[in-house]
């Protein structure tokens, strides 16, 4: 096409006799050849928009949760109904869930989020339909389950689901932990437990996986006898067939399915109080119903400042080492970390946070993952108070101080101008997981502090519980909440600093304020400890909380071999029994390279605890200092960790 052009505007051709014919071909053809070219450009783009496009679907089916691939604003789930077989040989699951789903507008589908599931069979209002599992539509969130089936709106309908989950054979981010006989305290039987938050019940059973979405429950499981088996809601109904036990539990109050929870083993209940109880493997019970003795007392402080507790029951189960969380908030059933259990009941402020969930988290749910400071930072506001009304108003200050000095920790890891150190995050269809840390909890608790120091303890009181009464929220529709309470009370004056606190990255100029006079007492405890001029018998009597705030004030000063080696010998850190204190002369001695810090001391207690706020510092010094060792011991031990904590620590000697 080039060489004709050439030839027709060369001069021969134009004193040729074919010249005024040819004009006319050549420029047809040249007219034809152009069209074609801008129709082939104009169909690339459309394919490139069409391909952009269906990306944009491919990782967003709605507007309320990046982290869901669930049409969440076309349909609803009203009750779920759960049949599950533990089976461990095959550590799996096997069952059927009955989703009881009304539409919010005419749908040709059901969209669930999924993950790593064997899905056999779907039926709508009993009639099998067709379905289709795609899997990893989004790398981070997992697969997909399509239902296909045409509703009208407000039409409510049921959808059945016979499914098993898949074996993890890649040792993926699931909810499922399961443990052999050798990883329980009692060596004599299988464990399973779940972590479904923040979007691993969708490795449970299919369902609209997001904190928007509330439905009630009914729990049936199935174990080999003579295990017992728990869920998150109350029991109904305990029966026997031959070599299976069977549980059937209800929870009548709806529930986001991350607070979906069972449990499974050689267990032992044990009441405490009218409506506190405590599970656990029979050879502990003694110690951790001692150490929750008073679950009661907590409660009602707690009732005093919220609203009555409104699920009946509170019962708490003390898990085996491989829990990731201190604990987990799941109504009727908080799982509760065994390195609590210290003999003194000073970790009892973790069992405060979870109560207090029962109310914000659990009652008020965040919207979605990137409101998470809803859940926690108001917990963690209500927490610190309940500190102060239970064991003083200065265990309530160094509650404080250690959470402070979290938060400082947490955004020094991500660095101060990242996105995960906003308490609005931008997650994008990532695995909410990666952006959690200390910052939801603390940076939250301390803007609250900055809004009831201007409005009043009283009246923020009043706000406090307004805000747990809601049933989902996200921050714009809390920061409209509070200027209506304001309005509504008269109270002026008030400057939100929203943009500072909840926008920005990184911890604002006016943060935590403390009398200096208090901080002051613990760095001379600090200094007299470095200088080994700490009598022992005074630092023994130190509350664990003044331990640990005493230890933080410890790394201001430059902490060497020898140093290391005088605190060791003198106090005897490194056989403390409790891993507040441990993990932390742990980290010391990494950083300048103590020989005991290295040895049979770090090695026991990676393999002794899977808390990942203590073993998750401790790899991170390691993965920088002695990446070779620290390798080496997580290949011994992450077969002892939850997929969850396995997942974060591979990140790190990936760097």
């Amino acid at each position: 096409m080039q060489t004709l052009k050439l030839f027709y505007l060369s001069k021969y051709y134009k004193k040729s006799v074919y010249g005024v014919l040819g004009l006319g071909v050549i420029g047809v053809i040249l007219l034809i050849s152009t069209k074609i070219r801008k129709q082939n450009s104009k169909q690339q783009s459309l394919d490139q928009f069409q391909s952009e496009e269906q990306s944009i679907q491919g990782t967003i089916f709605n507007q309320l949760d990046k982290c869901s691939l669930s049409n969440l604003e076309e349909v609803v789930t009203l009750n779920t109904s759960i049949k599950i077989e533990i089976d461990f040989k095959q550590q799996q699951l096997i069952g059927s869930v009955t989703l009881k789903m009304k539409a919010i507008k005419d749908i040709n589908k059901v969209l669930l989020d999924a993950k790593l599931l064997n899905v056999q069979q779907v039926s709508v209002n009993n009639e099998d339909t067709q379905f289709n599992y795609k899997q990893l539509v989004v790398n981070d969130l997992g697969d997909q389950l399509e239902i296909i089936t045409q509703k009208q709106a407000n039409e409510e309908f049921q959808i059945e689901i016979t499914f098993s989950t898949q074996q993890n054979v890649q040792n993926e981010q699931v909810a499922m932990n399961w443990l052999l006989p050798s990883q329980t305290f009692g060596c004599k039987h299988p464990f399973l437990f779940t972590q479904s938050e923040p979007i691993y019940a969708r490795s449970l059973f299919p369902c609209q996986d997001s904190p928007s979405m509330k439905s009630t429950f009914d729990i049936q499981l199935i174990v080999p006898a003579p295990l017992k088996a728990y869920g998150s809601g109350l029991i109904v109904k305990e029966t026997n067939q031959g070599d299976k036990n069977i549980f059937q539990f209800n929870q009548p109050v709806a529930i986001p399915a991350y607070l979906f929870a069972i449990c499974a083993g050689d267990l032992e209940k044990k009441q405490i109080s009218e409506r506190t109880f405590v599970i656990s493997e029979p050879i502990i019970i003694n110690k951790c119903s001692y150490e929750f003795s008073d679950m009661e007392k907590y409660l009602s402080t707690i009732e005093d400042y919220l609203t009555p507790y409104k699920w009946n029951q509170y019962t708490v189960v003390v898990l085996p080492k491989a829990f990731p969380f201190g604990g987990m908030e799941n109504p009727n059933l908080t799982f509760l970390s065994p390195s609590l259990i210290v003999g003194d009941k000073s970790e009892a402020s973790v069992v405060i946070h979870e109560m207090i969930h029962s109310w914000s988290g659990n009652n008020m749910t965040c919207q979605n993952w990137e409101c998470f400071w809803l859940n926690e930072g108001i917990t963690t506001f209500i927490e610190n108070k309940m500190v102060g009304k239970i064991f003083g108003k200065d265990q309530q200050t160094l509650h404080g101080l250690l959470g402070d000095n979290d938060l400082q920790k947490s955004i020094s890891s991500f660095g101060a101008t990242h996105t995960y150190t906003s308490l609005s995050p931008k997650i994008n269809q990532q695995n909410p997981d990666d952006c959690f840390s200390s910052i939801p909890y603390e940076k939250g608790c301390q803007y609250l502090r900055l809004l009831e120091s201007q409005i009043g303890e009283v009246k923020f009181q009043e706000f406090i519980r307004l805000i747990v009464s809601q049933n989902t929220l996200n921050s714009d529709q809390f920061r409209t909440l509070l200027k209506r309470f304001l309005l509504e009370n008269n109270i002026q004056g008030v400057d939100l600093q929203w943009q500072q606190w909840i926008v920005e990255p990184g911890l604002p100029k006016n943060s935590l304020k403390i009398d200096p006079q208090f901080t002051k007492k613990y760095q001379n405890l600090a200094d007299d400890l470095f200088q080994n001029k700490l009598p022992l018998q005074d630092f023994q009597e130190l509350h664990s909380n003044e331990k640990c705030y005493v230890l933080d004030l410890l790394g201001n000063n430059q902490i060497d071999q020898n140093t290391l080696k005088n605190l060791d010998e003198e106090y005897q850190l490194l056989d403390s029994n409790n891993p507040e204190i441990l993990h932390r002369i742990l980290i010391y001695g990494i950083e300048c390279g103590y020989p005991s810090a290295l040895g049979d001391k770090l090695s026991q207690f990676l393999s002794m605890n899977g808390r990942m706020k203590f073993i998750n510092p401790v790899y991170r010094v390691l993965a920088e200092k002695q990446p070779d060792l620290g390798q080496r011991i997580f290949n011994l031990y992450k077969n002892s960790y939850h997929s969850i904590a396995v997942g974060q620590i591979q990140k790190m000697f990936q760097k």
